[in-house]
């Protein structure tokens, strides 16, 4: 166990995570502070036929449009429907190779203008002439407006047109002879550009144009792959469909990260190939051919027929401050879910050459070369990096920490590079919780006699290796202990540990109440002691149970909000009202002229020295609904009789929300319409009423509705 607290480089937020080079990554998982590979997709389809199909496209609320070859219809799929909405189409909508759906309305582009549509109506609102360029795609700028792709005079740029129809140029793309189509990416700020002839590229460009930040031969990607559809998730993911020449060639969608880095593939039917078009949300991906269209769903699991999943993370360099003893650095600890199928590797490179620490840095700081890469060429560099540590996945979804040494390092330069797979048929995808790179404050080794601590410095030393194991692989001890404090925090705790702290620290408690209800009593804990047996600590703990406003609760007690009513007299003022009238009971047993027949009575056995007569009595309205009743009547009572002072009997009235109404004729009163009539456990009597048979003046809608039926 170590000794006390390390000093350690953490990532465990979003803006941790950026500041590394990474491949593969899914850009979703880094927004909610985490690490994992990409989603896959599914490998069996679910098909929507129709007689052909083209130009899929997603809107805001994730309905799926496309149209057929056969008819002008367009196919709506709203989100959770099995059968598509079929209506008829504007030709520049049925015959367009792409459409758009933004908030503003469905962009189709036709030959010489870009026109803009109605999303419902599909009446036509815009028509943006484009007869000065030869345009050939679209793609959405993520402003609901939309990027147009166009050559003028042998000059390839891309224009943008806003919502109210504005045409300007944005960029230039340099060195593209050709182009079929081409998506942007929001999230990533880049054009990505699909080339047109046999040896047609996939090319990535920044936002602002020039040249291309990477290259690729589409004809490499597999065996002498053909691309006929290119499209995107308008975020960070391309996907490019086509067909592999030859007989019997497979056909296949690709996907590429915003860097250009293959991030997996989905294989198609030959029966559903060529595809005509891709479209992408974050969770499936669409495909139109020959039958219709096909939605390939993303999955948890990584499907058996799938190819391995891997991502890998580089931390910037890391260095440790020299220190007299010569130490520099501890350990690599890793928080990850591994479930069985995956794995999770750790790696390190260090140096002392400050030039090699200077030439690492600056590659990683290249933006010119995209973040795949720069990664590779820093895993690519020679004599600097160790072998790395494997972890394996095992049973269950818990947490598991990996733990790699770093004791014998003297290095000052540290990386450490973590790398996480997921094979053919893992249950789930293993997820980086947080990574964390100790360097030296105190050890164990300053514990050990001092004949021992000189062993410290020397380099593979036993000793210093079997002490560092014990560091290594008590950590989940180190743990436990550290969060023994979070289990008696009442915003932490467990819900176990609620109930335990509840009796010891002795609450108004039952075990059925909501975890929110009690994590409040016990938060208030002092202040129900310390005003236990007045009336503030009673509206505390009501305020736990119902902290609504206004409230639903009303607590009267006649002696400290009235008082006793006096006779006035000379030099005297008398009582307000409301007040008590004090005095014997209508049953005292005396005879005089006060005595009344049928009232006063001999007193019982059981009356006869008993205190209760003369003892204050409190009540407390409560307006629960039903459920609440059930649930709090059986404990409610004794444990508000449990916070009342000693000699106050309590009397709980379970009433409803309108009985705390206020009857006076001031601002505070609010008028309300004619209760509807009906059955149920807020039904109030006497407030509700039925309606009249038959016409009056004045009568109501409802009232001469049910007249008339």
């Amino acid at each position: 166990m170590s000794a006390d607290p390390q000093r350690a480089y953490r990532f465990t937020q979003q803006a941790h995570w950026r500041a590394c080079l990474s491949i593969g990554i899914d850009p979703g998982a880094v927004s909610t502070h985490t690490i994992r590979p990409s989603l896959p997709f599914a490998t069996v389809a679910q098909r929507f036929p129709s007689q052909g199909a083209r130009a899929p496209a997603v809107a805001p609320g994730a309905q799926v449009l496309w149209h057929d070859d056969a008819t002008d219809r367009l196919y709506r799929l709203s989100p959770g429907d099995d059968t598509p909405d079929i209506g008829p189409a504007p030709a520049a909508i049925a015959r367009a190779t792409r459409l758009l759906v933004t908030r503003w309305g469905v962009w189709s582009l036709r030959t010489g203008s870009l026109q803009r549509f109605e999303l419902d109506s599909l009446t036509r609102l815009d028509v943006i002439d484009l007869s000065h360029w030869r345009a050939v795609d679209i793609a959405a700028d993520g402003r609901d407006g939309v990027f147009v792709l166009a050559e003028r005079e042998g000059r390839w740029q891309v224009l943008r047109v806003d919502c109210a129809g504005r045409l300007d140029v944005t960029a230039q793309l340099d060195g593209v002879r050709a182009a079929t189509a081409f998506v942007f990416l929001r999230t990533r700020k880049r054009f990505v550009v699909l080339g047109s002839g046999r040896d047609a590229q996939l090319m990535w460009f920044d936002e602002t144009g020039g040249t291309a930040r990477a290259r690729k031969s589409v004809a490499a990607m597999h065996h002498c792959f053909s691309a006929t559809a290119l499209g995107s998730d308008a975020r960070d993911a391309v996907f490019l469909a086509g067909v592999d020449a030859g007989p019997g060639g497979e056909a296949r969608v690709m996907r590429f990260d915003g860097d250009g880095t293959a991030s997996g593939d989905i294989a198609l039917d030959r029966r559903d190939a060529p595809a005509t078009g891709v479209a992408a949300a974050r969770d499936a991906v669409y495909v139109t051919g020959p039958r219709g269209l096909l939605r390939f769903g993303a999955v948890q699991a990584v499907p058996d027929d799938a190819a391995e999943l891997e991502c890998v993370l580089l931390t910037p360099a890391l260095h440790s401050p020299d220190r007299e003893d010569g130490r520099r650095w501890l350990r690599i600890e890793a928080s990850a879910t591994l479930p069985p199928g995956t794995m999770l590797s750790l790696s390190y490179a260090s140096t002392s050459d400050r030039s090699v620490r200077d030439r690492l840095a600056k590659l990683a700081a290249d933006e010119t070369l995209t973040s795949s890469e720069r990664t590779q060429r820093i895993l690519a560099e020679r004599g600097i990096w160790y072998a790395p540590m494997a972890f394996q996945g095992a049973d269950g979804d818990r947490t598991t920490h990996c733990v790699a040494p770093l004791f014998d390092t003297r290095d000052p330069y540290v990386w450490v590079c973590v790398r996480i797979i997921a094979s053919p048929g893992a249950a789930a995808l293993p997820v980086l919780n947080e990574l964390a790179v100790l360097y030296p404050g105190r050890t164990l080794m300053q514990y050990l006699p001092s004949i021992y601590r000189r062993e410290e410095a020397v380099p593979d030393s036993f000793l210093r290796a079997l002490v560092g194991v014990l560091e290594t692989t008590t950590q989940g001890l180190d743990a436990r202990i550290a969060a023994l404090g979070s289990h008696v925090h009442p915003a932490t705790a467990p819900e176990e540990w609620l109930d335990a702290m509840a009796r010891w620290l002795g609450l108004p408690w039952d075990d059925t109440l909501a975890q929110a209800h009690k994590r409040c009593i016990v938060t208030h804990a002092q202040h129900l002691a310390s005003q236990r047996g007045t009336r503030a600590g009673i509206e505390t703990f009501l305020s736990c149970l119902m902290p609504e406003r206004p409230r639903r609760f009303r607590i009267e007690d006649a002696i400290a909000q009235f008082g006793f009513a006096t006779v006035g007299g000379a030099g005297c003022e008398g009582s307000a009202l409301p007040a008590m009238l004090g005095g014997p009971p209508r049953s005292r047993a005396e005879l005089g002229s006060g005595a009344r027949l049928g009232r006063m009575r001999l007193p019982c056995d059981a009356d006869v020295g008993t205190p209760w007569r003369l003892t204050a009595s409190v009540r407390i309205d409560i307006a629960a609904t039903a459920e609440e009743r059930r649930a709090w009547a059986g404990w409610l009572p004794a444990a508000l009789a449990g916070l009342a002072p000693f000699t106050t009997r309590v009397r709980v009235r379970w009433i409803t929300a309108r009985a705390l109404q206020g009857r006076r004729l001031d601002a505070g009163l609010t008028l309300e319409g004619t209760i509807t009539p009906h059955l149920g456990d807020d039904a109030v009597t006497g407030v509700a009423r039925l309606p009249v048979r038959g016409a009056r003046l004045g009568a109501t809608g409802a009232d001469v509705g049910t007249r008339l039926l």
